[in-house]
């Protein structure tokens, strides 16, 4: 993801990589960049698995009882399946996971699921990197006086992960009350902001998530294909 030289202002013209999809206009001129972060920013996916492994090995030493990743994500996967879930916070669908995981061994103390939670949080904060290319980015997005802000469905900290300091505001929808694909999520992000939004670019990694309810919200968008998938 590295745009090139020039004046403060992006054009469907400058080189972006890796391969974008579904840019708008032939010419944008954005002040702000509302940048999704998992997957878009940070390698998610290894991370990922190493917090499942964290949270199932924490839940199996408070049950005393066999418990795997792969249960940790069956459960999520009931959590997203279930229509009362949808639209909502990743840190919420996580608390929910690990509070059905719990259940399943008959442990429903609170200090049982903040214990499981915090393990996970923290076996996937400290694998979480950065892909190769954002840094150069964001700093060439900087010095074009363009504003940039984290929005996202998770709860990654920034700081941790040497973002921080390029990044102005988050918008997290634990935060906000309001997650994507709802397109609310990006309204709501130009007004706390107080952003035209002919004047903000929206850039994720998915269709569904990121492109399609930033576009429904008048934002121009544009989607990071990390891997290869054109879709």
């Amino acid at each position: 993801m590295v745009i090139g030289s020039g004046a403060p202002e992006i054009t469907a013209e400058t080189p972006v990589q890796p391969q974008t999809m579904y840019r708008d206009s032939p010419r944008l001129r954005v002040t702000h960049v509302l940048l999704d972060v998992d997957g878009t920013l940070v390698d998610s996916d290894a991370a990922a698995q190493a917090a499942r492994q964290a949270a199932a090995s924490r839940c199996a030493a408070l049950t005393h009882a066999e418990v795997s990743a792969l249960d940790v994500v069956r459960l999520r996967q009931t959590v997203l399946n279930d229509p009362l879930w949808r639209g909502v916070a990743g840190s919420a669908i996580r608390r929910e996971t690990v509070r059905r995981l719990l259940a399943e061994h008959e442990v429903a103390d609170e200090d049982a699921l903040r214990d499981v939670l915090a393990s996970f949080i923290e076996a996937r904060d400290c694998a979480l990197t950065t892909f190769p290319d954002v840094r150069a980015c964001l700093i060439e997005l900087r010095a074009r006086g363009i504003t940039l802000i984290a929005a996202s469905n998770g709860d990654v900290d920034l700081e941790r992960v040497g973002l921080a300091k390029f990044i102005t505001d988050t918008h997290y929808a634990h935060e906000v009350g309001v997650a994507k694909p709802d397109p609310r999520f990006f309204t709501l992000a130009l007004s706390r902001f107080d952003i035209p939004s002919h004047a903000a670019l929206a850039v994720g990694d998915r269709v569904d998530n990121d492109y399609d309810p930033a576009r429904a919200a008048g934002l121009h968008s544009m989607v990071i294909d990390r891997a290869g998938a054109g879709s």
